[in-house]
């Protein structure tokens, strides 16, 4: 026969785990406040994490076009009609956005702001180096094609939308 201790002699020897419990001590991966960036006219920021919010200051006659990707990133342009002193010019909203994105995919595109003063042909070449310079038109389809077009994406993920001046906040 073999020899077994005692039933309380069993679970006094045997050692018990422990309730694991934060102490605040660290150790952990601490969620980070969400990043928020501002982009001026005439520029393109590359983007904000996944929660982070992108603020457009004074869109007076300004486009915005903001980048939502698939992880919940954010890419952000700011164009303006005429060039700001150390922005891009208009033309270079589109590439430099691009560029920005990468490989990354793409949930959604939202153009806002002014649309009814620009030509879409204003996206692609400055109204700075154009001669003679395209009438301001309310277009948003000829918008949203330029924009899906130089972008490489498809329409129906480009929404645009005329909003009244202020700041805007994606």
């Amino acid at each position: 026969m073999r020899w077994r201790p005692a039933p309380a002699a069993r679970h006094a020897a045997r050692p018990r785990p422990s309730s694991a419990r934060n102490d605040n001590t660290g150790g952990g991966t601490s969620v980070a406040a969400a990043e928020t960036k501002d982009v001026a006219e005439g520029e393109v920021k590359k983007s904000v994490g996944p929660g982070g919010t992108i603020t457009y200051p004074s869109v007076t006659s300004c486009l915005t076009i903001t980048v939502y990707l698939r992880h919940g990133g954010k890419v952000g342009g700011h164009a303006c009609l005429f060039k700001a002193s150390d922005g891009m010019y208009s033309d270079q909203i589109l590439p430099t956005t691009k560029t920005q994105v990468g490989e990354s995919r793409v949930e959604k595109i939202d153009v806002s702001g002014a649309v009814s003063s620009w030509n879409p042909a204003y996206l692609k070449t400055a109204i700075e180096k154009s001669d003679p310079v395209p009438e301001q038109k309310n277009d948003p389809d000829g918008i949203r094609a330029v924009v899906a077009g130089t972008l490489g994406r498809q329409s129906k993920k480009v929404s645009v939308r005329e909003v009244p001046d202020g700041t805007l906040t994606r």
